[in-house]
């Protein structure tokens, strides 16, 4: 057993690790302080707009996408190591929750389609509702349903 930790022990790869987290925890201590900032900004921004902004809002993206990649390598949930060892992380998720005016336009209507049940036969169950989507006109409004849905 003792064979087994002076071998771990001196295996140049562990002391490498060792060494990438011990500059990776700096990075992690750098990065709480931009998150700070961001956050100290967006609150700022919003008291002063009235909304959020959205360039601040991607970086906060990218950068908790960057701290849960250094946790993942710290944490020996991964192998492999973040920026600056790898690429950036790709913020895909920046844009989830914006939405421009054209896309603010657009209204889902459920319209349920009912059969009429005669007075003779069982009432018929309810189908499902249909989703149908439908767009306001410019001067927000909206359109006459279409026969479709009628």
């Amino acid at each position: 057993m003792s064979d087994d930790i002076v071998e771990n022990l001196t295996r140049p790869e562990q002391w490498l690790r060792v060494l990438f987290m011990a500059v990776l925890v700096v990075a992690l201590y750098v990065v709480g302080l931009m998150l700070t900032l961001v956050t100290v900004g967006q609150v700022l921004f919003s008291l002063v707009t009235g909304s959020d902004n959205q360039n601040l809002r991607a970086l906060g993206g990218s950068l908790i996408l960057y701290v849960k990649q250094i946790l993942d390598f710290l944490t020996y949930n991964s192998e492999l190591k973040p920026f600056p060892f790898s690429p950036y992380p790709d913020n895909s998720f920046a844009d989830i929750g914006t939405e421009t005016e054209e896309e603010d336009n657009d209204v889902e209507v459920w319209v349920s389609e009912q059969e009429s049940a005669s007075a003779e036969k069982a009432p018929a169950p309810m189908p499902s509702p249909r989703r149908r989507s439908t767009r306001k006109k410019p001067d927000g409004t909206e359109p006459a349903a279409d026969a479709e849905g009628a």
